[in-house]
């Protein structure tokens, strides 16, 4: 009936009109039951709880309990629908009961897949998972191919929510067919919703576009809007990662029309989230910050609402939970009446502290966390200060790549018990999200204690954890912001710590940073443009030199040059930073050529001749361009005495694709010099075949992408690409030199591959230039 509700309820309709002509209440609480079931699929909600209210009173008069607690059901879905959760939790319990009393055993099913979505749709995805296990019991007790269905879609819901992305595919790959052959359309969209996002959410935007695709080509001919709203977004947020924003644009503005006509504000914020991306993609910076803002504000009303969507269902089992303790008072003397009283206060304190804290963790949710900071800040008086601080666990991606997420999960817990160690008990913490925790110092006197604070809190997690028997190091990103003076509400204060987190992690993390005005805006970027212009000419540019190591006996073959700012008033400042304002300045073009020369300068001062070593120079795509390029070479090896055999330029493989013929042309002339050239970054561009014939390169460099999933869940996938490319290169007569090599088994398993050359922090950091000349045999010390 329900892939064709519009069509089925006129049928039905009739058949109401001939049940009330022959007096046939039975037949009238089915079809008003089944009407109701139509508006629910056609999402007319007041229609759902107008043909329940019809069927309630005339399944009691029949006596017939079946009928009853499927219309509760019913009624439980529509106040879901409608935002009216301890209505819905209250009609679910009380079709449970019924269906329990007279041992329904598919009508309890129903009632516990129904708790199930309502608790996974607040948020509390443990009790979610406590009532979908019994449903799971019982339909596989009645072996029901739609129970399983239904039961099987749940789940994979439940942990597309909690980002168990492997789990989803597995669950997908075991159950779709089955659910797309008993269950309505919407569980296959459902399903193909939560692989689409599992996909994306591990990097294969590929594959999810093509998911997403699909699904959205259903959805739109059954003219399901809401799911064509979430799907589309997802689609687009696929073509973002493969960088094809033009095609990402018209679904987001679909999606978020239709999620602003149906008023469903987690698809119009998601919807927000990937348009500020896709204009931050596009250059188009001020649209970007505008639908951000837009986005934050939202957010924040969504937020608003989940407390009040915890503060129902919290409402409601009290309520149910007071009703049943009277019950049981009645009977009870004096005794159990005290008795009952006190198991009633501590079932309230436990259902309190579950709607305002992380079931992982067990600090403070999100909600409760925003909270609590709107009413300290509303609380502050003439003088008076709080502190807000934003922490951002670094790399805790490869502590679940590595150990797996009860690790990752372990790791969590030992973070906010460390969190909550090193505060006062007046302060509070809480948790984000993923690896994002925050602070609340409720009344501080200065700046400055604030900084110690956040110290603090970096120093305890720069601790070694312990997981599974090993020791883990991790580190934090920790941004801080003071009330009132970086804002007056919860909203604003956040984000400024948020802002002042996110330029720690940008800068590489393990760092602490105050919150200042010109964060994120326009003038900050101008003001390093400006002081970029000349500062090689002011001597702030520095080389740092990191080794490249034979892979079986380590010894040195050589460095790579690689650039640093020592800004006079900023300090240092990452190559990720600056390195893209000298391109767009096109100020990388007097970096690059003083990069050339101090690094072969300092080759020739090291006498890399004798020794058989070679620098290595990345080389900028504007550099590249010029077409007195290779003259530039030849006057700098000149002019520093350095061989050419000993000088290695590093191209990328998009640099060398954007201009194929000029570079052919550039590689031949400095070849014929007797420089070596590197393809830079390999598997990471457009390389092909027909690049590496047409170009005759020396080394092939392999990005550090591909190392850092060598022992991950993808590690048998990732080596098998390795070995190709390593097999490639050496049929071709290069080296295969591999970057970001950090642990023992990475390089294991590459000497194991035949691999030549390695670089990371395993064999050497990135280091001035009188450390690095400790690295070669008999060096003489590098100038200082």
């Amino acid at each position: 009936m329900y892939h064709t509700p519009e069509r089925s309820q006129g049928e039905i309709a009739a058949l109401l009109r001939r049940a009330e002509a022959q007096g046939d209440r039975a037949a009238r609480a089915q079809a008003h039951l089944l009407l109701a079931g139509c508006a629910l699929y056609t999402g007319d909600l007041p229609a759902v709880l107008t043909q329940i209210s019809h069927c309630l009173p005339l399944a009691r008069e029949l006596g017939d309990p079946q009928t009853e607690a499927r219309a509760l059901n019913g009624l439980g879905l529509g106040h879901d629908r409608l935002g009216q959760y301890d209505q819905a939790l209250e009609a679910f319990l009380h079709s449970l009961r019924i269906t329990q009393d007279t041992g329904d055993r598919m009508g309890s099913f129903r009632a516990l897949n129904n708790l199930a979505s309502l608790y996974t749709d607040t948020g509390n995805t443990t009790q979610a998972l406590a009532f979908h296990r019994q449903a799971l019991e019982i339909a596989e007790a009645l072996r029901s191919p739609v129970m399983l269905a239904s039961s099987m879609t749940h789940l994979i819901a439940i942990r597309d929510q909690m980002h168990r992305s492997e789990e989803v595919l597995t669950l997908a790959a075991e159950h779709l067919d089955v659910i797309r052959e008993s269950g309505p359309p919407r569980w296959t969209s459902t399903v193909q919703e939560c692989v689409s996002r599992a996909l994306l959410r591990q990097d294969r935007p590929e594959e999810a576009l093509r998911v997403a695709l699909d699904d959205l080509n259903a959805n739109r001919a059954r003219q399901d809007l809401e799911a064509v709203c979430r799907q589309g977004v997802t689609a687009a947020r696929a073509l973002l990662r493969l960088n094809r924003p033009d095609e990402a644009e018209p679904l987001l503005r679909e999606s978020l029309r239709i999620s602003r006509e149906a008023r469903t504000r987690p698809q119009e914020a998601l919807a927000l989230e990937a348009l500020a991306e896709l204009f931050e993609q596009q250059g188009l910076h001020a649209q970007a910050l505008s639908v951000a803002r837009e986005h934050f504000d939202l957010e924040r009303q969504m937020h608003a609402r989940e407390v009040d969507a915890r503060s129902q269902l919290l409402t409601a089992e009290i309520r149910l939970e007071l009703l049943n303790r009277e019950a049981e008072i009645e009977r009870l003397r004096n005794v159990e009446l005290a008795q009952a009283n006190r198991a009633l206060q501590e079932t309230q304190q436990v259902l309190l502290h579950r709607a305002t804290h992380d079931p992982l963790t067990g600090v403070a949710n999100r909600a409760h966390f925003h909270q609590v900071t709107h009413d300290t800040l509303g609380s502050l008086e003439c003088g008076q200060q709080a502190a807000l601080i934003f922490i951002d666990l670094d790399r805790f991606k490869q502590v679940n790549d590595t150990f797996g997420h009860p690790a990752g999960d372990n790791l969590l817990q030992q973070v906010a018990r460390r969190l909550g160690e090193s505060v006062r008990g007046t302060d509070l913490v809480g948790r984000m999200g993923g690896d994002e925790f925050t602070v609340l110092l409720s009344r501080v006197t200065a700046r400055e204690d604030v900084t110690l604070v956040a110290q603090k809190l970096a120093d305890a997690l720069a601790r070694p954890f312990t997981l599974g028997g090993q020791r883990v190091n991790i580190t934090a990103s920790v941004g801080c912001a003071v009330a009132p003076a970086d804002g007056t509400d919860a909203g604003a204060l956040q984000q400024h710590a948020d802002l002042a987190m996110y330029r720690v992690k940008r800068s590489g993390g393990n760092q602490v940073l105050h919150f200042e005005a010109q964060m994120g805006e326009p003038g900050e970027r101008q003001q390093l443009e400006r002081d970029l212009r000349g500062a090689c000419e002011r001597g702030e540019m520095r080389l740092h030199y990191q080794g490249r190591h034979d892979l079986c006996g380590r010894r040195l073959a050589g460095f790579e040059a690689l650039v640093r700012w020592e800004h006079p008033t900023r300090g240092l400042v990452p190559p990720g930073q600056f390195i893209p304002l000298a391109e767009d300045s096109r100020a990388i073009l007097n970096i690059g050529e003083w990069v050339l020369r101090e690094s072969c300068a300092q080759a020739a001062a090291w006498d890399f001749e004798p020794r058989g070593l070679c620098m290595s120079v990345n080389v900028s795509p504007l550099q590249f361009e010029l077409p007195d390029f290779v003259q530039t070479v030849r006057s700098v090896l000149e002019h520093t005495g350095l061989n050419a055999r000993h000088l290695i330029l590093e191209v990328t493989e998009s640099l060398v694709m954007h201009d194929l013929e000029r570079a052919q042309t550039h590689v031949r002339d400095l070849k014929a010099l007797g420089v070596q050239i590197a393809i830079d970054d390999f598997g990471t561009g457009y390389s092909s075949l027909s690049m590496l014939q047409a170009l005759p390169f020396d080394q092939l460099k392999i990005d550090r992408s591909f190392t850092n999933a060598l022992t991950g869940p993808r590690g048998p996938r990732v080596t098998a690409l390795m070995t190709a490319m390593i097999q490639l290169a050496q049929t071709l007569d290069m080296t295969v030199t591999v970057e970001g090599i950090e642990t023992e088994e990475q390089r294991r398993i590459l000497a194991g591959l035949g691999c030549d050359h390695a670089q990371g922090f395993l064999l050497s950091r990135p280091l001035p230039p009188t450390q690095a000349a400790e690295l070669i045999p008999d060096a003489t010390p590098a100038p200082s």
